[in-house]
């Protein structure tokens, strides 16, 4: 306990999901939050997480947009004075063939999976910069890194993501502000199962992705989230650019 202990993190998508898992864990770690979602859940999760005296502020805004991206870290400059740690999850899914995507699909999962982030980390790292420290972990998906089917808009924005990722590493090391990405395979949260949730053979469906993985199973959300605490702790002060599969094997084979 208290890895994060005097430190202030931003997490998106923080509603539910693995975005929720992490804004408890952040907290129950010490860190004072602003933890930002376009769904209007995001007030219930801010009040029901558990903390070690550590503030939590929340704001319900589309951090895919320049206004909502203004009103999160202004929040957080307002109500802490600094940010030390970045933890850009919001994001969205589309399968389709990639002959049927259209360009109004292809512009929202690039809007949202990269320009999002893109814009959130710019906004932040001029806060960064003056403190001459900071940590953004992006989350990307084993899908930023192989090729799926049905899956081009969206493989295109996490595949940006990853590269992304690294130039920021790059341009940001003499600021001494570490950025990493994460990329997980498939991980029991509302995301997979809302994907899957019209099709008449889901529960197939569900085990087939499953056995995509060596470990035969779908992620918990709790081992995605203990990656990016160690990326936002001072433990991981030596690790910037990496790009780092949790993904039960599946992109080993």
């Amino acid at each position: 306990m208290g890895r994060l202990d005097g430190k202030v993190a931003i997490i998106t998508g923080a509603a539910r999901g693995q975005g929720a898992v992490a804004a408890r864990t952040f907290a129950q770690e010490g860190a004072s939050l602003v933890i930002s979602d376009i769904l209007p859940e995001i007030q219930h999760t801010a009040t029901h997480i558990p903390s070690a005296g550590a503030r939590v502020e929340w704001v319900q805004a589309d951090t895919s947009d320049p206004d909502g991206i203004e009103a999160v870290v202004e929040k957080a400059i307002a109500s802490f004075g600094r940010i030390d740690v970045l933890y850009n999850n919001a994001g969205v899914i589309l399968g389709k063939p990639f002959q049927e995507t259209t360009l109004e699909e292809w512009e929202r999962i690039i809007r949202i999976d990269l320009t999002g982030p893109f814009l959130m980390s710019q906004a932040v790292v001029a806060h960064m910069e003056k403190q001459q420290r900071g940590s953004i972990i992006n989350i990307s998906s084993a899908g930023g890194i192989l090729g799926y089917p049905q899956m081009s808009a969206y493989g295109a924005a996490k595949g940006g993501l990853v590269n992304l990722t690294r130039c920021m590493a790059v341009d940001l090391a003499a600021y001494n502000i570490r950025v990493n990405a994460i990329c997980p395979g498939a991980i029991d949260t509302p995301m997979p199962r809302e994907y899957i949730k019209d099709m008449d053979n889901k529960e197939a469906v569900w085990q087939q992705i499953a056995d995509t993985h060596l470990l035969k199973r779908f992620g918990n959300s709790h081992e995605v989230v203990s990656l990016a605490l160690y990326l936002a702790s001072d433990e991981a002060s030596f690790m910037t650019g990496a790009v780092i599969p949790v993904d039960g094997g599946h992109s080993a084979h």
